[in-house]
């Protein structure tokens, strides 16, 4: 289930029939969905997810990778994906933001916030 608020609803929609045309082999990668609404904090945060407003979408996380396991020996986190770029390219194109990009990644997790993308392309989000 996705929000109508922002268009998301159809964004995904407009996802889902482009990711449809992929090789067959790549569909591992989508299917099954770790799902879309979920109303719940972010793992290890007191932070709502975005998931809780139905703007985004968790693809197989059999397949995802995530910082908080990716420990190595030395317990430093190491950035690690398995998520093909063609997947990642439809849903960027579509306007989602991919959270394999972030400093603590989640590759499997892919969300739609447009009012994010305007910052950035205007230079308005803070460099820390």
């Amino acid at each position: 289930m996705a929000t109508s608020v922002n268009g998301v609803a159809e964004k995904l929609n407009e996802v889902s029939h482009e990711l449809e045309t992929l090789p067959r082999s790549l569909m591992k990668y989508l299917v099954p969905s770790a799902g879309t609404y979920k109303c719940r904090p972010i793992a290890g945060t007191g932070r709502v997810s975005v998931h809780s407003y139905g703007a985004a979408i968790d693809i197989n996380d059999h397949y995802g990778d995530y910082w908080l396991w990716e420990k190595n020996k030395t317990g430093r986190f190491e950035w690690r994906n398995r998520i093909p770029p063609e997947i990642i390219d439809i849903f960027e194109r579509h306007g989602f933001i991919w959270g394999g990009k972030w400093y603590h990644f989640d590759t499997m997790h892919f969300e739609y916030r447009p009012e994010l993308i305007e910052f950035a392309r205007h230079g308005w989000l803070r460099q820390d």
